[in-house]
């Protein structure tokens, strides 16, 4: 006891000689140990030294990659579910990140890459007597991939006669896959109209084409705004019917409270 008390008295002493040193000694201590513990828990939260490896899941459907990633104790996110692959199967894994066989922490997401269910479906253009060229450039630049030419004996030579979807006629603003069979029947010019009284010049002939290209490319653009004004005024409809159901739920709510108040 006596040697305990010598020892305390000593350190006591010498925290009172020298308190900014002693101070600063047992904060030294703290930090350390506070580093310590710190570290303890970090590896814990970031599983260190805990790493396994990615499974493939590309090319199996959504639902199957999702079970044999949780079964490896994985987390996984759909990074992107709205492209639509010809060459894959609708709901398909198309990629995925990390790579497969790669190795990570069990913290790490997987981020797959889902082929879309279904190709985009929209409103199919007006064609009809548009140059042929346009129409394909038209159609190739709203997303449809398989559009064919074909031609027919005709008077007017480059414009477009009929258009065909999978074999069947559209009217113009019907929905349409992109993945659909299109094909677009041009006329080849070859008939001549041999009436002395009919026959053309060059220069009037390049006025024709021009008047019947503008027509057609007026009549277009006038078709499309019709569509996208009868989209928004469904829209419209559709917004003020659900207003009015929702007055009337108000209107019988507030009458319920009123009776039970009577």
């Amino acid at each position: 006891m006596s040697k305990n008390n010598e020892n305390n008295g000593g350190f006591n002493s010498f925290r009172d000689r020298h308190p900014i040193l002693v101070n600063s000694a047992l904060m030294a201590l703290a930090l350390v140990a506070l580093g310590y513990i710190a570290l303890l828990f970090i590896d814990v939260f970031t599983s260190h030294g805990q790493q396994v490896q990615v499974p493939d899941v590309r090319n199996l459907p959504l639902e199957k990659a999702i079970d044999i990633l949780e079964d490896a104790g994985l987390r996984w996110e759909i990074s992107d579910s709205t492209t639509f692959y010809e060459n894959y199967k609708p709901g398909t894994v198309i990629d995925q990140d990390p790579k497969a066989k790669s190795y990570i922490k069990k913290i790490r997401i997987i981020y797959l890459n889902v082929n879309a269910m279904h190709a985009p479906i929209i409103p199919f253009p007006k064609l009809v007597d548009l140059p042929g060229r346009q129409g394909m450039a038209t159609l190739k630049a709203m997303g449809y991939k398989h559009v064919e030419i074909d031609s027919v004996a005709s008077e007017m030579e480059g414009l477009i006669l009929e258009v065909s979807v999978d074999g069947h006629k559209v009217a113009p603003g019907t929905p349409v896959s992109v993945n659909s069979k299109i094909k677009i029947t041009v006329g080849d010019g070859s008939i001549v109209d041999l009436n002395p009284e009919q026959i053309l010049d060059p220069e009037m002939l390049d006025s024709i084409d021009e008047a019947n290209y503008q027509d057609a490319q007026k009549n277009y653009e006038e078709e499309m705004k019709r569509v996208e004004q009868e989209r928004k005024s469904q829209q419209t409809s559709e917004e003020k019917k659900s207003d009015k159901d929702k007055k009337k739920e108000q209107d019988k709510k507030s009458s319920e409270k009123d009776k039970k108040k009577n």
